[in-house]
C-alpha cells in the first residue's frame, strides 16, 4: 500500500527526515538476488515519485528490465545550464531480514528511543529520506541551485544492478544528460568502470565524511555478504540496525551477527 506523508514545507528539511525514513522503511523492499522471490521497488519508488510530485517537481518512474523493479528520476534546474549537473542518487532495495531475528519489526518503521528502526535504516533508506526532504525542501523555498540537480532513487543495487543502475545507464541514458559529478552512500577507493568507446576509466571515489570507529569483538555465525550470495543460516536474535539524526548511522549488534547486511 502506498501511503502518503504530509510535509508542509519546513523551514529546516531535518524536521521531515525521521517521518520520511520511517515510512520508506514500512516498504518491503526486499532484493534477495532472484526475481522470483525479490519484492521490487515499484510502490516504494511511486511513493518516492509522490513525494516530489506535491511540491511541483516532474518525475518519470521506469520499470528496468523487469516488472516492479521501480526507479524514479527527477531534475531541479541549475542557474547555469551550461555548468554540469549533479547527479544524487540512492537505491531503494534491501537485503533480506527475518523478522523473527528482530526485537522490532524489521519493515516497521519503528521510532523508539531516538531511533528509527528497520531494515534500510543505514543502508540506505536513511539517506533516501534526506534526498527527499532537501528535494523538497528547495522546491517549496524556491531555491536555485547553481547548476542542475538530478534526483535518482533506483532499483536493486543488493545484487549488482541489473535491474536497476546498469540496466538505466544502457537503455535510458538521456536520464544522466549533463551529468559531470555525483553523490551517493560510497567513496575512499577506486574502482575500474567501461566507457561508451570500449575502454576502460579508472575512478577515485572521494569520501567526504564517513561513521566513527568502534572497536569490538564479533563472532560470526556464518559468512556475510549482500543479497546476492546470502545464506540460509540461523541468524542471532536481537538484531537490528537502526538510524539516529541528521547525516549520523548507527548500528548495534547481537553477536553471533547475521548473516546479510543492512
Amino acid at each position: 500500500m502506498v501511503g502518503k506523508v504530509i510535509v508542509t514545507a519546513p523551514t529546516d528539511p531535518r524536521d521531515a527526515v525521521v517521518e520520511l525514513v520511517s515510512r520508506l522503511i514500512q516498504f518491503d523492499t526486499t532484493n534477495t538476488g532472484e526475481l522470483d522471490t525479490t519484492k521490487g521497488e515499484a510502490d516504494c519508488a511511486r511513493w518516492v515519485a509522490q513525494q516530489l510530485e506535491e511540491v511541483g517537481y516532474q518525475t518519470e518512474y521506469i520499470e528496468s528490465g523487469a516488472p516492479g523493479r521501480g526507479n524514479v528520476f527527477a531534475r531541479l534546474a541549475g542557474a547555469d545550464p551550461s555548468r554540469g549537473a549533479l547527479l544524487i542518487h540512492g537505491h531503494l532495495d534491501v537485503v533480506p531480514a527475518e523478522p523473527a531475528d528482530w526485537s522490532v519489526h524489521p519493515f516497521s518503521g519503528a521510532v523508539e528511543d531516538g531511533y528509527v528502526w528497520g531494515r534500510g535504516a543505514v543502508d540506505m533508506k536513511d539517506m533516501v529520506g534526506m534526498m527527499i526532504a532537501v528535494a523538497r525542501h528547495f522546491r517549496a523555498a524556491g531555491v536555485t541551485p547553481p547548476r542542475d540537480l538530478v534526483f535518482a532513487f533506483v532499483a536493486d543495487e543488493e545484487a549488482g544492478g541489473k535491474y536497476g543502475a546498469h540496466w538505466l545507464v544502457e537503455h535510458r541514458p538521456d536520464l544522466f544528460e549533463g551529468v559531470t559529478e555525483a553523490i551517493g552512500e560510497v567513496g575512499g577507493f577506486s574502482l575500474t568502470v567501461p566507457r561508451r568507446d570500449g575502454g576502460e576509466r579508472r575512478l577515485y571515489l572521494i569520501e567526504t565524511a564517513e561513521k566513527g570507529i568502534a572497536w569490538m569483538r564479533l563472532t560470526a555465525a556464518a559468512a556475510p555478504g549482500t543479497a546476492r550470495w546470502c545464506t540460509t543460516t540461523t541468524r542471532s536474535p536481537r538484531s537490528p540496525r537502526r538510524w539516529r539524526g541528521w547525516g549520523a548511522t548507527n548500528s548495534r549488534w547481537s553477536s553471533p551477527t547475521p548473516s546479510c547486511s543492512s
